[in-house]
């Protein structure tokens, strides 16, 4: 009788949490920071300017000293610079449906001993395909044209509803972010683009603060990739006698919202840091790996990556036909042209039973595979923030899909074992393969040498932080 009782005073609400519970609660908030000093830090290249015709890397090292980072306030600026090739008239060139991510096509992000924290080895693709499922349609309008991205992800359509077709492409014509001169990078002084880190680096994609000890010292090598693949002519007819011979970039940076905390924190993480062999800061990365289905109708594309947290997996399927030039998309998908889906892992099928499209038209009936990835990325419990990537971009654009790559058909697979938890995934490894298993509809093959995947596996990291090195687990 005593236990009940007393069970039933500690469920008594006191007066001062009545009041701030209907909100009349009238009083200072107590000061919990533990921050001294807080600014935006900058973090030069190891060159004031590189080319594309060099084959060379942007290299930067962070200097973090003892401050700790604010990952998702952090970002990348530069200065870019395209110069224009060939007879044809002078028209603006830039990044028409994707950002200036497109400069890269791999990026690796390396600890001060050399330790591999994160590396993408396909980054351009990942960029153009990937990212637009995590943004919402006004995103496109603000923090995606920061980062250069002359269209935004609406598309242009008639009075019924039917996307507009451009340059033969059925759909690819979207609404723009602001004059073409404005986005352009063949002028005098360039064009300059903020690109946040946390879109393609896990480790800034965190609340959680970023040790000084991960940071401090680390490199980030971003190799430029080629100038007929990362730029597009921004005019509404390209003119076909003009091309990209290289571009530029001057003056990259990387800017960190740098925390110092105050000495008695400071003094209290060393000494939990010591106690424990180090800080555990866990994160979301990806990892690459391709495959060639060719003209095949079945595929199965086999990861052979091991670890411990498998989130998602991204795939898509490119066309190897498009040539490298600035009167095509090269960096996005071919049109959608599934007839049937599903992944193995281990013994567990997902989803239980396969993803058949009715019929040889997918653009039209693959409802389902759309829903599937919806699902996947949290997108579909909510009617809120929806992804810039609509149904009609993901099933058909790019109805020509043999000379341009404009598609945004990214499928995506949970493996998230929680609806309430995150970092809930499942293990692979050599006896627990991940597999998709993947037919593709015969009459939308495109010619030899036929398709491209690309796929990146979605999975948790550890690096175990101490004054030394970083201890990396997968």
């Amino acid at each position: 009788m005593d236990d009940i009782k007393s069970e039933s005073s500690n469920n008594k609400m006191n007066m001062s949490q009545l009041n701030a519970v209907n909100k009349v609660k009238y009083a200072l908030p107590t000061n919990l920071n533990v921050v001294e000093r807080r600014q935006n830090k900058v973090n030069f290249a190891d060159q004031n300017n590189y080319t594309s015709t060099s084959g060379s890397e942007v290299v930067v090292r962070l200097q973090a000293s003892t401050d700790y980072i604010y990952g998702k306030n952090s970002y990348l600026v530069m200065n870019v610079k395209s110069v224009k090739g060939g007879t044809g008239v002078d028209q603006p060139i830039g990044f028409k449906n994707n950002t200036a991510l497109s400069l890269f096509d791999r990026v690796l992000f390396e600890d001060r001993s050399g330790a591999e924290l994160e590396r993408n080895d396909s980054l351009n693709n990942y960029a153009a395909q990937v990212c637009p499922l995590h943004w919402s349609k006004e995103y496109t309008e603000t923090g995606v044209a920061n980062a250069g991205q002359f269209a935004n992800a609406i598309n242009v359509v008639d009075a019924d509803g039917i996307p507009t077709e451009g340059g033969g492409v059925l759909g690819d014509v979207f609404a723009k972010n602001g004059p073409a001169d404005n986005y352009s990078t063949n002028n005098t002084d360039g064009l300059t683009v903020i690109i946040p880190l946390r879109w393609f680096l896990g480790v800034f994609n965190n609340e959680t603060l970023i040790p000084s000890m991960l940071t401090s010292g680390s490199q980030i090598r971003l190799r430029l990739a080629s100038a007929g693949s990362a730029f597009e002519n921004l005019a509404p007819e390209p003119d076909a006698n003009t091309d990209i011979v290289s571009y530029s970039i001057s003056n990259p940076r990387i800017v960190l919202d740098s925390l110092s905390l105050s000495p008695v924190v400071q003094k209290n993480l060393m000494e939990q840091s010591q106690a424990g062999g180090g800080l555990d800061y866990t994160y979301e990365t990806v990892y690459y790996q391709g495959g060639n289905p060719g003209t095949s109708t079945n595929f199965n594309l086999q990861i052979n990556k091991a670890v411990s947290r498998c989130q998602k997996i991204y795939w898509s399927a490119r066309n190897q036909n498009v040539p490298e030039n600035i009167r095509v998309d090269n960096l996005g998908t071919s049109l959608c042209n599934i007839s049937q889906l599903d992944y193995r892992l281990g013994d567990m099928f997902f989803p239980q039973r396969v993803i058949d499209i009715v019929g040889p038209n997918p653009p039209i009936n693959g409802a389902e595979l759309y829903e599937n990835t919806l699902q996947s990325i949290h997108r579909m419990k909510t009617n809120v923030d929806p992804p810039s990537v609509s149904k009609q971009n993901f099933l058909t654009t790019g109805v020509n899909a043999d000379t341009n790559n404009i598609g945004k058909c990214v499928n995506c697979q949970s493996f998230e074992m929680s609806s309430a938890l995150e970092y809930s995934g499942l293990a692979i490894n050599n006896s627990r393969t991940l597999e998709a298993r993947i037919n593709f509809e015969t009459s939308r093959i495109p010619a030899s040498p036929g398709q491209v995947i690309d796929a990146w596996i979605c999975y948790l990291k550890l690096a175990k932080c101490n004054q030394l090195r970083a201890i990396i687990k997968e």
